[in-house]
């Protein structure tokens, strides 16, 4: 008997450290998963939304594209490592793309001050004409961990 109660404990544990919880972000029509969930307080609306805990945070922006310039449109690695020195931050690493069905690319960036790494990602939706850009601090997790995030966008239009 006991060795079963054990075995339950065991399984629950396990199952708590490897619980995720899907956010969702309604006007942007997105969904992201993290470990534990990202409290927005409100801070969200039909282009903008920002969320966070003591692990992560995530800042999100959607931009029409007739409101962007003709670079930022056509080089989509230029705009994700243009974020980092726009937000006076050290660009540390150009990465690639991190979603199959969407353009998407991302850098990470440095803040010396705080020393946290923050991912600056940019996903063009050509179907819609949009840009979403996104600025995820790893407060409390790994570069790894953070692409993951990226990584679990889904849009709930598709």
């Amino acid at each position: 008997m006991k060795s079963i109660f054990t075995l339950v404990l065991l399984i629950a544990f396990q199952m708590t450290l490897n619980a995720q919880h899907t956010n969702v972000w309604k006007d942007g029509k997105l969904t992201f998963i993290t470990k534990t969930k990202v409290d927005s307080e409100g801070d969200e609306n039909e282009t903008d939304y920002d969320a966070g805990n003591d692990t992560v945070g995530i800042n999100m922006e959607i931009i029409n594209y007739q409101d962007q310039l003709e670079k930022y449109l056509n080089d989509i690695k230029f705009s994700s490592s243009q974020g980092c020195s726009d937000m006076r931050l050290e660009l540390k690493k150009v990465g690639t793309s991190f979603l199959n069905n969407h353009e998407s690319f991302y850098s990470v960036c440095y803040d010396k001050e705080y020393k946290e790494t923050i991912i600056n990602a940019v996903i063009h939706r050509d179907d819609i004409k949009k840009v979403y850009d996104i600025a995820l601090y790893c407060y409390d997790i790994t570069l790894e961990e953070g692409l993951e995030v990226l990584k679990s966008i889904t849009f709930l239009e598709e």
